[in-house]
């Protein structure tokens, strides 16, 4: 589950001891509105409300869907059946309903860290790419952290550690989480609002405001001789200047191996390119082959990406800025709307 980060308004009750309806009522006169996290090991539950009634409930068994409710007899069921572990946070009224009405979302299986990508660099990439979720980090070495909340790209605010209300949109707690990230180092995880079903099961008061938008798949598929599209053909030419450019430098460089290690960093981002998902195949001749379920357009964006991402490691931005002034297909990159030079 994905919780506030601010410090908890209460914590280390046992759910054996509450009345929770009781409880409930007596937070809604203390407090106005904020969330019950209940904890056991095989089960979580959440219910957020305001000063006047329930908001949500959600119930989650490890490894299963979510169940979520505008109504609290399931929770009631539940806190039954065993005893959990319960924290209360504050959330103000003007964070209350977001909270409450969180789409289904996934996590990441694994971490980015910031050695690999900067805390910058990475919002820019997902909001190039109308990113709808939430980015968790936590502060090497120290207590601090913090959600930040996206939709469509836009950063919609922040939950801190040193903030208080569950969601700040202030620029001034956004600045200070990049100066700790950039002072400390630490570690991030990209979590994806989704429609899937079997993210969550929901009733109909879910609401889908927030919802990540289906992405429109556009089939730039045009066929040339040999089956493969012009702009498969134009990206083995960027390869191709790519791979001349990097290996040009002096020392010992791969480049082919310094891309595919940039696919897997970034592959929350560009999960297409991840070589285990066998969607897309860089061959030792820096030609690509695209599976058709993805689309042409988004992988070429994405290798060009990785690929300047390789540059910049490397310092060969002018030689490669030059490079690509050759490049005989850069109409085709035009006609798609693809930028090639970063």
């Amino acid at each position: 589950m994905l919780l506030p980060k601010e410090k908890p308004f209460l914590a280390g009750l046992n759910s054996y001891y509450l009345d929770v309806e009781k409880f409930i009522q007596h937070l809604q006169g203390e407090i106005g509105s904020g969330c019950l996290h209940f904890d056991a090991p095989d089960q979580e539950l959440l219910v957020y409300f305001d000063e006047y009634d329930i908001v949500r409930g959600v119930i989650q068994e490890s490894g299963e869907p979510a169940l979520v409710s505008d109504q609290l007899a399931h929770i009631l069921m539940a806190l039954k059946k065993k005893n959990f572990q319960v924290t209360i946070y504050y959330l103000d009224s003007d964070s209350i309903f977001f909270w409450g009405q969180l789409p289904a979302f996934r996590r990441p299986q694994e971490l980015l860290t910031s050695d690999k990508v900067r805390l910058p660099d990475l919002i820019f990439r997902l909001s190039q790419k109308d990113f709808s979720g939430f980015i968790e980090i936590d502060i090497s070495g120290k207590k601090d952290c913090a959600v930040l909340f996206f939709h469509e790209g836009q950063r919609r605010g922040g939950s801190y550690y040193w903030g208080t209300g569950g969601l700040s949109a202030s620029d001034a707690d956004y600045n200070t989480l990049l100066g700790m990230v950039q002072k400390n180092s630490g570690s991030y995880g990209v979590g994806y609002f989704t429609t899937d079903p079997l993210a969550s099961i929901a009733d109909d008061t879910l609401n889908q405001e927030l919802l990540q938008k289906d992405q429109q798949r556009t089939d730039h598929n045009l066929s040339t001789e040999g089956g493969v599209s012009e702009l498969n053909v134009a990206l083995n030419g960027f390869l191709k200047l790519f791979t001349q450019t990097v290996k040009n430098k002096k020392g010992k460089t791969e480049p082919l191996i310094d891309l595919k290690l940039k696919f897997i960093d970034f592959s929350e981002i560009y999960s297409f390119l991840d070589p285990y998902n066998h969607l897309c195949e860089v061959q030792d001749d820096s030609t690509v082959s695209i599976a058709k379920t993805v689309s042409e357009k988004d992988v070429a964006e994405g290798i060009i990406d990785c690929a300047w991402m390789v540059i910049e490691d490397n310092k060969l931005h002018k030689k490669f800025r030059a490079a690509l002034q050759d490049l005989e297909q850069q109409e085709v990159f035009q006609s798609q709307g693809i930028e090639l030079e970063r």
